[in-house]
């Protein structure tokens, strides 16, 4: 895969099984990427730049939404989706304390995919500055039991609908989450704090996030 990030990121890359045509009530799969660092364009440049690059693959047509934003001003922002660029831009000005935020949904055919969250600045004389940049893409997996593919030994078993994370970390948010356990049941130690299961460090593999009464999300740890 061509790289073309101005900053280090990190990207995941999903497989995912077949979708029936019920997609549209399946549990969901997310992949996500986030920036890393600050960019800047400078106020003597016009310029279009990369914030975030996530990449995934899908085995059959499918709905996506695709969410992304990032604290920036003043610049517009869009995703590009395979190379072209899709229809919603966020503008924003002024101070960028109240970021600019993308919500998309799109019908995807089979194979590998490539979104860009791109920022350009709208005017010269004025330096952008884009940080905290996001974008996750929500994708829909059948709704069956063949959507989890391991279960932990445990009484907080998932759900068909359980969602699914998809994230190479260092840590995913799971609102809500107590305790992490792997595939075995183990509970992974110190793994959590304030929403944040941290990943990074751990093996490649699946991993559940739960509360105390059910598991919450699915999490596939990729390197």
């Amino acid at each position: 895969m061509k790289k073309v990030l101005p900053v280090p990121v990190f990207w995941v890359l999903a497989a995912l099984v077949p979708l029936a045509a019920s997609s549209l009530v399946a549990a969901p799969i997310l992949v996500e990427a986030y920036q890393e660092g600050t960019i800047t364009i400078p106020e003597d440049k016009i310029d279009t730049v990369t914030a975030v690059e996530l990449s995934f693959s899908v085995d059959t047509t499918c709905y996506v939404l695709f969410t992304a934003g990032a604290l920036v001003a003043p610049a517009k922002m869009f995703l590009q989706l395979d190379g072209s660029n899709l229809y919603p831009i966020s503008m924003a000005h002024g101070n960028p304390a109240g970021g600019s935020h993308i919500t998309y949904t799109y019908l995807l055919t089979s194979g590998a995919h490539t979104i860009h969250l791109k920022a350009t600045n709208t005017m010269g004389g004025v330096r952008v500055v884009c940080y905290n940049a996001y974008l996750q893409a929500l994708i829909f997996l059948p709704d069956t039991a063949t959507a989890i593919a391991e279960q932990p030994t445990s009484d907080a078993e998932p759900l068909p609908n359980t969602p699914s994370l998809v994230s190479k970390g260092p840590f995913v948010h799971v609102a809500g989450a107590s305790e992490l356990v792997d595939a075995t049941g183990r509970v992974i130690e110190n793994a959590i704090e304030e929403d944040k299961v941290y990943i990074s460090n751990l093996p490649t593999g699946t991993y559940f996030a739960r509360d105390e009464d059910r598991t919450i999300v699915k999490i596939v740890k990729v390197d």
